[in-house]
């Protein structure tokens, strides 16, 4: 499994541990932990609330994913966060 950087704490995971949040090439859509089939832009984040909360004061999501996301996405990821 391959190893991903949490944007929030910066700690490297297998990407089956975390959220992911990607923006899809064709579209430009975003979606949170889309198939793996999908292809595009992607963050990844721990299943944690502080590391949601540094990736949102700092604006790295948007930064990675070159996109700014909607108020919705982020109800998503906090949604998987609390769990």
């Amino acid at each position: 499994m391959p190893l991903r950087k949490c944007t929030g704490c910066g700690e490297l995971k297998e990407s089956s541990q975390m959220i992911r949040i990607m923006k899809v090439h064709d579209t430009q859509e975003v979606l949170v932990n889309p198939g793996s089939s999908s292809f595009g832009r992607s963050s990844y984040l721990c299943y944690n609330k502080d590391c949601l909360q540094k990736a949102l004061k700092k604006k790295r999501i948007p930064k990675t994913l070159k996109k700014e996301i909607s108020e919705d996405i982020v109800e998503k990821i906090k949604t998987l966060t609390e769990n």
